[in-house]
């Protein structure tokens, strides 16, 4: 639980600091690279270079190169989501994509069948993460009061971040397995591919792509480094909740998910002055409910 915990907790500053950075004027697309430099290398130091250098030939750093080719945009979108949206918006993209490896896994994972208690918490998970994530309004933040998906034109980064989310939170929960990684230096291994191979697609676009060409300042450095240093921690502790809980692979995705909605809506309410209506309240009712209903033993 308590892996799953710092998940959770960890996340929530992800999309945090995604959210303040208009504030210090934090330049997104630059930060993103350093944060995958910064990610990467951390990574690789915290499992020890040679043991990283020895699982290159695993089918996970495989798996982990597929995935990374694609993080860099996936980053940059739920970025810009959270920018021009809100956090509620990018939780629901985010969140709702739990249906993508759940689903895969009560399919084809013969220890993880379907249950009946599953597909209740599910039922309520999805009017959950709608009604909680709604968008509140901010006093701080006129620019995001009254975003909805009702917008012309807000359908395309959710979506996009959707089904992103979902095929990037399958790749992680099936190798997460003890046949794919046994400890903490594997775990920290598998997190170290994708993100470098995500640095060096950024840092290929920084030298190729007269567009692309960094603006740094010390914000922008700054919180590339912070959001680094979160990413690495996001992703490791989720990895090892996997492995930690007494619980199937379908079940720890939405109880991350539905943890992380709660969680970014306290944050909302408690550092962006946001105000939760009565649709949140009941969002956030569902989201225990389903929670409650995932985490109670079979």
């Amino acid at each position: 639980m308590i892996a799953l915990g710092l998940s959770i907790v960890v996340s929530t500053l992800l999309f945090s600091c995604f959210r303040l950075f208009p504030r210090f004027n934090v330049r997104l697309e630059d930060a993103v690279v350093i944060n995958y430099i910064v990610a990467g290398t951390l990574a690789v130091l915290l499992a020890g270079p040679s043991h990283a250098l020895g699982r290159v030939p695993e089918p996970s750093s495989l798996a982990g190169v597929v995935m990374g080719l694609s993080f860099l945009y996936m980053f940059n979108k739920i970025g810009q989501c959270t920018q021009q949206l809100g956090l509620g918006v990018v939780a629901i993209a985010t969140k709702m994509s739990m249906v993508l490896p759940m689903s895969v896994f009560m399919l084809f994972d013969p220890t993880d069948p379907f249950t009946w208690q599953k597909a209740t918490a599910v039922v309520f998970a999805f009017p959950a993460v709608w009604l909680a994530s709604s968008p509140r309004r901010s006093a701080d933040d006129p620019a995001i009061d009254g975003a909805d998906f009702r917008l012309e034109g807000t359908w395309t980064l959710p979506a996009i971040v959707f089904f992103g989310s979902g095929l990037i939170d399958l790749g992680f929960g099936w190798f997460s397995s003890e046949s794919h990684m046994s400890c903490d230096a594997d775990r920290l291994t598998f997190a170290a591919v994708p993100f470098t191979v995500a640095a060096f697609i950024g840092l290929l676009r920084w030298a190729f792509v007269p567009s692309a060409k960094p603006v740094l300042s010390r914000a922008t450095v700054l919180g590339g480094i912070l959001l680094g240093t979160i990413n690495v921690g996001s992703l490791f502790f989720l990895l090892s909740a996997y492995q930690s809980m007494p619980f199937p692979r379908s079940a720890i995705v939405p109880s991350n998910n539905l943890g992380i909605v709660l969680a970014t809506a306290l944050a909302g309410i408690a550092f962006f002055k946001e105000r939760p209506d009565g649709r949140n309240i009941l969002g956030w009712a569902l989201a225990t409910t389903a929670l409650v209903l995932l985490l109670l033993p079979n």
